[in-house]
């Protein structure tokens, strides 16, 4: 069974087509690879899957079912996370409270902040994130930050997985660490969809790639299959 299917997706602003026909399928355990140069429509496709733009044209079957997707309440609904090359983080909260918002567990008509660190710090060691959830988030780095996000996404129930080019703002050890964590959430059984113009990380860490440019689909390709030269091509 597919995770993903996007069928001939058409996205415009004003007389630029920035999505044109696009067709994208990522199945269950995948670390798919969506590969272009900036200003190709791979954000673009992503936001429509995750509610933030609205389709001109075309499907989405999340579980082989259609699906209509009209804002990220609906994206995470269907087992949809993304996370965003800008983080949004609260820097005066701890990573607890930001993990947990908007799914604030509550004693008494108040907000629990102990059970916020239990339920947070409990995905976090499932996932090898080394994270202290009662740190303020303005005492991290921008590595950890970015863990921050994907654990706001997996403690909603994201089973599909979007990054948004995560790497851009890593160092090569925290990179390294990413990649890790990625490989066990594929195991875990989730999905992702990996964002990138970077060639050698398509090469180790991504099963398919998909290959866009000016806004078409260039083909899906078995990454086994490749060289980065081919891909270049």
């Amino acid at each position: 069974m597919d995770a993903i299917r996007m069928i001939g997706i058409v996205k415009c602003f004003g007389p630029v087509r920035a999505n044109d026909g696009i067709d994208l399928i990522v199945g269950q355990q995948e670390i798919h690879c969506l590969l272009g140069e900036n200003g190709t429509g791979k954000s673009t496709l992503m936001n429509i899957l995750f509610g933030l733009y609205h389709p001109d044209a075309g499907e989405i079957f999340i579980n082989e079912k259609k699906a209509a997707i009209a804002n990220p309440n609906d994206a995470y609904a269907l087992g949809i996370g993304m996370v965003h090359q800008h983080f949004m983080l609260l820097n005066s909260l701890t990573v607890a409270e930001n993990v947990v918002l908007g799914i604030e567990p509550m004693k008494n008509g108040l907000f629990d902040f102990e059970e916020a660190v239990v339920m947070t710090q409990k995905i976090a060691d499932k996932y090898n994130f080394a994270l202290d959830a009662r740190t303020r988030v303005k005492d991290l780095s921008v590595g950890q930050m970015q863990k921050v996000e994907i654990l706001k996404a997996l403690i909603k129930g994201a089973r599909v997985l979007i990054l948004d080019e995560p790497t851009a703002v890593l160092t090569p050890q925290e990179t390294e660490e990413l990649f890790e964590q990625l490989l066990l959430l594929r195991e875990d059984g989730h999905a992702i969809i990996f964002i990138s113009h970077k060639l050698e990380e398509v090469m180790r860490l991504c099963s398919r790639v998909t290959v866009l440019r000016h806004g078409y689909s260039q083909g899906t390709y078995d990454v086994k299959d490749l060289t980065e030269a081919k891909i270049s091509r």
